[in-house]
Formats: C-alpha cells, structure tokens, sequence
C-alpha cells in the first residue's frame, strides 16, 4: 500500500513538472507576439490554467495578461491588478518588469482620471529604468515617456509636454522603432505652435515626412504635411501650402472617394479654408469653414470654423453681428477654457514635482547609504591589505639585515683568513730556503713545514665555508655585482690607498685587509681566481694582482708596496707563467687580469 501511494507521489510530481514546462513554453511564446499582436498573445494567455504554476510564473502570467490588455486598448476601471503586481515585482524579478509594473499601475491611473498618481507611477517606471543594461527594453522606456508627455498635452501644459515627448523620441530611437520615433516628432508640431514658434513647428514637420517616407511610412509622411499648411498660409508661401495640400489629400489615407475626409479629422478643413482665404477664392473658402461647422462637432472644430468664418466676413467686408458673435465667442470660450485647463493642471503639476522630488530623495538616500556601505567595505580591506603587507616587508627586512649581516661578517673572516694563508705561504718559502741552508736542521724544519702545511689546510677549508656562505648571499645580489666596477673607486678604501700611492706611503695591515674585503664584495671571482693557486703567489705577488685589478698604475704599485719599479717589472713578467700557464710580458699580464 505504502509503495502504491509512493508511485502515486511521484506520476503527480512528474505530472507538475511536465505541465509547468508547457506553461512556460506558452508564456514564452505570448511574451514573444506580444507587441506585434497583442490579441494573440491574450488568447495564448488565457489557454494557461493557473493550476500547478509556480507564483513567478502565476504573476508573470498576470503581468503580461495586464500588458497585452493594455496595448488592445483597454480602458481600465480599477487599480487593484496593477497594485498586486507592482507589490510584487518590487522585490522579484528583472528591472524591465519593475518598470512595466509601474507602467501599468500609471496606465490604469490615468484611465479613472487621477493624474497627479499617474505621472508618479510614470516616474517610478523610468527609475526603474536600467539603461546601462543591453536587456533595457528602450521601447518600454519610451512609451513611459510618450504617456507623460500625453498628460502634459491634454492640460495644456506645453513645455512639459515637449519635454518629455522628446525623451520618448530619443528613446524609440535607442530601440530602433522607427515608426515611433517619427510620431513623437510629429507631436511636436503641436506643441511648437502652442509655444508661438511656427518655424520650429515647420522644420520639425517637414523632417518628420521625410524620414517616413524614407522609412517607407508613404501615408505617414503625406499626413504629417497636414500639419504645416496653416503656418505655410501665414507666412504667405501658398504655392508649398498647395503642395503639401496636394499630397496630403492623394497619399495620406484620410479621404474617400467622395474626397470626403474621414470623420474625426474635419478640423483639417480649417487651414483648407485658410489657403482658399488667403488665395482669394473666398466661395471656396466660406464652403470649408461651413462644412466644418457643419460636420465637425467638437469644441476645437466649432471654435475653428467660427474663427475662419469671422476672418472672412472682416475681409469681405461684411461685418454682420453673427461673424463678430462667432469670433467673439470663440476668443472667449478658447481664453476660459485654457485658463481652467491651466489652474487644473498647475495644481497637478505641484502634487507630481512633489511626489516626484520625494521619490528622487528616496532614491537619494538608498544610493547614499549604498555608497556608505561600499566605502567602509573598500577601507577595511584597504587597511587590512596595508597592515598585512606592512608586516609581510618588515619581516623580509629583518630577514635581509641578518643575511646582510652575515654577509659582511662572512667577508670580514674570509679577507683575515686569507691574509693569515698569504703570510703563511711567505713563510713556508722562507723555510724552504733555510732548509737548503741548513741541512742539519731539516728533521725539525720539515715537522714544522708539516704542521704549517696542515694549518694551511685547515684554514684553507675555512675560506672555502666561508666563500659558499658568500657565494649563497651573492647568488641573490648579482644585478648589484653588475655595476661594481662603477661602484669601485665611490669606496672609502679605495681613495685611501689612491692618497697613500700620490705621497709615496705605505698602507697598514688593517688597511690591507679592508682592501681584501672590499675586493671580495665586487670582484669575488677574481678573488677566487687568484687566491685558488696554492703557493704560486707570495704576498707582494698576490698583492700586485689586486692593486692592477684596481687599475693602479706600476709607478703606485711601487709605492704601495714599498718595492722598486725593476722589481715590479721582474715579478709582472713571472707572473703570467704562474697564473696563466704561458709565457708573456707585462702589458699582456695587465690584460689578462683586467679581464677577469
């Protein structure tokens, strides 16, 4: 039984899954036909049965029920879908949705009239607006805009209405729909001629019908020259106001085969009237001015067709009181009808600057404290990145002083060891020569030969602890061996002897050693070189070789070593044999150790 309802669980989870997949492949689709048909993506919509979905998808469901309703033209009675998906996708969902969710809320507040909520609603949706993301739906953003600009331009409220009927065109652009772009500027017509500036009115117009006819919008392009032909007449260009009436009339659509034009666009009829006014066809003229009265029901038909009618009798010199009426009452009734539009709007205009600064200082604040967060973040990790790689240098530091230290003390030992072997070496000669002399103590000069030979040794071994302890610490200093040479004569040492070689003196042991210690910290190889030939060099020799090194010359050799210039020329030309294996000159000796 227990395995029974175990299968039974899961068919009904496999059963959930599958139907949630489908639903998603039909959420996917409608989303898809959505803009270019609206009908069909509710009827996919309405083919999605709630049950079993996910609440993400139930309200995306919702959303995109409520956007194609929308766009079909609905007229919304209440606010209450709209509330539950802008609670909603205030915390889920992509920044495109945030912003239709608040559209939407805007759409369905300025169906039942409550403006100031509508226009707040509009601004939240294009804050919500992430125009640093590729996925930005730019057409999205620009019907917000083109619905605000909307408002504006029912209350008469002009420069709002331009203002942002230009962000609605610049982003229809940004999201390539053409056929937007180019009705937004056409609106500006409008709005041009209500700011009192006909040529802005006239340019914007004629751009407009360009690009749509370039765009292949051929009936667009022929409707929006209707829209020029009052200002043309006024400027008194008749023969382009009869050409774009021309096209008007044949391209835009607009009239039957009566050349009747539709109904609903009767107003045209006025600037119609204008031209055949200012052409002096006035039969022509008073037959448009009457047909509008006649047709055209509405207030701005009525008011234009009274206005054309009463500029007619003026000019014709017929100044009856039902022409005066018909221009009287419609100065006034535009003048009443404005001023009430103005006041109205005024005050909704300052509930939305208000509503609208509140949800700027909202935003402020949230990015602020953002901001805040991020800046203790970055300086904590500054500082802790600063503590660390300040404790990581100062131990490296210690670390190098030590090694340094053992350096300096390493050379110190070797330079005093290899004095010692230097001496030792002279003296074991000087024994060999009075072994020759005196045979009868040869048994206790030879004992003594063998533990001087053995101390050598024992030395010997130390030098050579002593250079790889060196050798190791030079191994990590080569780039600095490099510029030795340049090094050489900034040396305290250095400038001792070269004094002590000008006056002729002799320098001491100690002195001595520091010039072995300074040769074995920037010529260690040489050093290794010569101090390598067991009992090949005396002393004299042995320093001959550093002071050529060094670039002394023979006269400061002689004074260095306290010896005259034949005896320099003796040993310099002994000593290519000894160190070299081959026989040469001095000046061939020279080469050679300054080669090293």
């Amino acid at each position: 039984m227990l395995k029974r309802f175990f299968h039974i669980c899961v068919l009904v989870l496999l059963l959930n899954a599958c139907g949630s997949r489908e639903a998603q492949r039909l959420l996917d689709q409608a989303e898809a036909v959505i803009n270019e048909n609206s009908s069909e993506a509710i009827t996919i919509l309405d083919s999605i049965s709630n049950d079993g979905l996910s609440r993400s998808q139930r309200m995306r469901r919702l959303l995109l029920l409520t956007n194609a309703q929308n766009k079909c033209d609905t007229v919304f009675r209440s606010d209450s879908i709209q509330k539950l998906l802008v609670n909603y996708y205030e915390s889920h969902g992509t920044a495109n949705e945030r912003m239709l969710a608040h559209y939407l809320l805007g759409r369905a507040y300025q169906d039942i009239h409550d403006y100031p909520n509508a226009l707040n609603n509009y601004q939240k949706a294009a804050n919500h607006a992430d125009t640093t993301d590729i996925e930005c739906d730019y057409a999205l953003l620009s019907r917000v805009y083109g619905q605000m600009s909307d408002v504006f331009y029912h209350q008469n409220l002009i420069e709002e209405d331009l203002k942002f009927n230009n962000l609605a065109i610049r982003y229809s652009w940004k999201a390539k729909d053409t056929l937007a772009a180019i009705l937004g500027m056409a609106g500006n017509i409008a709005a041009y001629k209500g700011m009192g500036k006909p040529d802005s009115a006239l340019s914007i117009c004629e751009q407009a019908s360009v690009l749509a006819r370039r765009y292949g919008y051929k009936n667009l392009s022929a409707g929006i020259l209707g829209g020029a032909i009052t200002i043309l007449v006024e400027k008194d260009s008749l023969n382009k106001a009869k050409t774009f009436m021309d096209i008007y009339e044949s391209e835009s659509g607009f009239f039957d085969e009566n050349h009747d034009i539709v109904k609903g666009r009767e107003v045209y009829y006025y600037p119609k009237g204008r031209y055949y006014l200012a052409v002096g066809k006035y039969d022509s003229a008073e037959h448009y001015f009457r047909k509008e009265l006649r047709e055209g029901k509405d207030f701005n038909n009525q008011n234009a067709a009274s206005r054309g009618l009463a500029l007619l009798f003026q000019k014709t010199h017929r100044p009856d009181s039902a022409a005066k009426y018909a221009l009287y009452s419609y100065t006034m009734n535009d003048s009443v009808y404005a001023n009430m539009a103005t006041e109205e709007v005024e005050r909704m205009k300052a509930m939305y600057d208000y509503s609208r600064y509140q949800e700027s200082a909202r935003l402020a604040n949230e990015k602020s404290e953002k901001m805040h967060k991020r800046l203790m973040v970055i300086g904590f990790s500054t500082f802790s990145i600063i503590a660390i790689t300040f404790i990581v240098i100062r131990r490296e530091r210690k670390k190098r002083i030590a090694a340094l230290h053992h350096y300096k003390q390493s050379i110190a030992e070797l330079a005093k060891a290899q004095s010692e072997v230097i001496r030792l070496r002279s003296h074991g000669r000087n024994i060999e020569t009075a072994l020759s002399q005196a045979q009868s103590n040869i048994e206790e000069l030879n004992n003594y030969t063998s533990e001087l030979n053995l101390l050598i040794e024992k030395k010997e071994i130390d030098i050579e602890i002593l250079r790889s302890d060196i050798e190791k610490y030079q191994s990590k200093e080569t780039k600095e061996r490099e510029i030795a040479e340049a090094k050489l004569k900034d040396s305290e040492i250095y400038h001792i002897f070269d004094k002590l070689a000008a006056k002729g003196n002799l320098p001491s042991a100690e002195e001595w050693q520091q010039m072995y210690m300074m040769v074995i910290d920037f010529f260690p190889s040489f050093y290794q070189f010569i101090s390598s030939k067991k009992y090949a060099l005396n002393e004299k020799e042995f320093n001959t070789c550093i002071l050529i090194r060094l670039h002394f010359r023979p006269k400061d050799i002689c004074n260095l070593l306290g010896v005259s210039s034949a005896y320099i020329t003796k040993i310099r030309n002994t000593m290519m044999k000894k160190l070299f294996g081959v026989e040469g000159n001095s000046k061939k000796l020279d080469e050679e150790i300054l080669g090293l």
